[in-house]
């Protein structure tokens, strides 16, 4: 089983904190979130596939080519990339769908 290294870039641990805020969600939901979100990155830590209901994929579209993206809610979107060689998995941003395709991440 291959192990991966998992780094958090700030914007990531930015929106893991301040997750109720961005998403307009009440406390309670955004903790649980937050949990959904740490349990995802512990299975990708060990090289695990998410289920089935995450949606991982790949995207193929600039500026986010080649990274990953899974689904939390309907429009909540995790971003991370995995670099096999390295065994290193960048925990990259929190999102949604009308950010994403934009292309820029707001602060």
């Amino acid at each position: 089983m291959m192990v991966y290294e998992i780094r958090l870039e700030k914007s990531f641990i930015k929106r893991m904190d301040n997750m109720a805020k961005l998403f307009n969600l009440e406390n309670a939901e955004a903790q649980e979130v937050r949990e959904i979100i740490v349990d995802a990155i512990g299975l990708l830590s060990l090289g695990m596939s998410l289920p089935e209901d995450y949606a991982d994929h790949k995207l193929e579209r600039e500026p986010w080519y080649n990274y990953h993206e899974f689904h939390i809610l309907d429009d909540l979107l995790v971003v991370y990339y995995r670099i096999d060689k390295k065994q290193r998995i960048r925990m990259v941003t929190i999102t949604n769908h009308e950010e994403l395709a934009s292309g820029k991440l707001q602060n």
